[in-house]
């Protein structure tokens, strides 16, 4: 039946069936709960495993060239707020974290910064930011969600400093440029390995992404 011995201990000492439906409806809620917290936990643990993965093999193979991909649109919480080019602070972000938890919302996968000028943000001139997290598949959460995706991207991994990471975009841009295509206006920084996975700023791996158009 799903039971062990301790949990069929007393059941016969009541003679209501009544009694036992109550407590048998409260224990499936209990179990149901509890399913719903160990799958968020397995995706939660999953996703960041595969992110290691990729970030793994993208620093082991170089993987820094530029290329244009589609991306299905997804739904993600988002907190706007100041930036002031911290990414320790933006990505370890404790108002971010305390925003989550106030609402009951549960996040999965990487931490997205989204910006809403790219020639702004590469000239290290942005001033604002958009941070962003998916939702667990089991989210009970009434918190708004926003949409990325739905169009073409040119996506760039940048490895290392974050700080340097600037560098990266005059590359992309140029490249648009070369081969036809309108970018921008906005743009998303995906932190695959960051420093909620290690402290090693030279193991640092982010995804640009950048949407395009053709002229």
């Amino acid at each position: 039946m799903g039971f062990k011995l301790q949990d069929m201990n007393g059941v016969g000492d009541n003679n209501s069936c009544l009694f036992h439906e109550r407590n048998f409806l409260n224990q499936i809620s209990f179990l149901e709960d509890e399913e719903k917290r160990i799958q968020n936990s397995r995706q939660a643990l999953m996703d960041w495993l595969e992110l290691i993965h990729e970030g793994m093999n993208v620093t082991s193979n170089k993987f820094e060239s530029i290329n244009i991909k589609y991306i299905q649109p997804t739904q993600y919480f988002f907190l706007d707020q100041d930036f002031d080019y911290d990414y320790k602070e933006s990505v370890i972000n404790v108002p971010w974290i305390r925003y989550l938890e106030e609402n009951n919302a549960e996040i999965t996968g990487p931490v997205i910064l989204a910006f809403d000028d790219c020639q702004k943000k590469s000239l290290e001139l942005a001033n604002r930011v958009t941070i962003m997290q998916k939702p667990v598949r089991n989210n009970d959460s009434n918190l708004p969600l926003e949409n990325i995706g739905g169009k073409t991207f040119i996506s760039s991994y940048y490895i290392g400093d974050h700080a340097q990471m600037y560098k990266k975009y005059a590359d992309m841009e140029n490249w648009a440029k070369e081969n036809g295509y309108n970018c921008g206006p906005n743009v998303y920084e995906r932190f695959v390995v960051d420093y909620w996975t290690t402290t090693d700023i030279n193991m640092f791996v982010t995804e640009i992404l950048i949407p395009i158009v053709k002229n």
